[in-house]
């Protein structure tokens, strides 16, 4: 039986420069930063106490350069969606305005690679 999804790959053209980006700007925990050989580097982050990460991948190493900034709609959540848009501002973050809907207020956060996430405070 599954039990919950473990990773969801990224396929970037600078690791070091992503990873800082989710750990440093973000707040994400580095999980795993380990040594594939030719692969490159096994980078794994999430939210702090998340089940669920992201994994950082050279999009060249991985045969995906096509697929950089290309995702599936990835959505998180947070308690404070304003106080989270005026920090990453202040860390010069490329994020949207906070837009209120009825199903609730959120923002859209794009990373170095061109990946948009949408978070929403929940």
């Amino acid at each position: 039986m599954i039990t919950n999804l473990n990773t969801v790959a990224l396929y970037v053209t600078d690791q070091q420069r992503s990873t800082r980006f989710y750990v440093d700007d973000l707040g994400f925990d580095l999980r795993t930063d380990g040594d594939m050989g030719e692969m490159g580097r096994w980078i794994e982050v999430a939210p702090k106490g998340a089940q669920t990460g992201f994994v950082i991948a050279d999009a060249a190493k991985f045969g995906k350069a096509d697929q950089v900034g290309k995702s599936a709609d990835v959505t998180m959540n947070c308690t404070d969606v304003v106080g989270l848009h005026a920090e990453l501002v202040a860390k010069g973050v490329q994020v949207t305005e906070p837009e209120t809907q009825p199903f609730g207020t959120f923002i859209k956060v794009t990373d170095p690679d061109g990946h948009e996430f949408a978070i929403s405070q929940s």
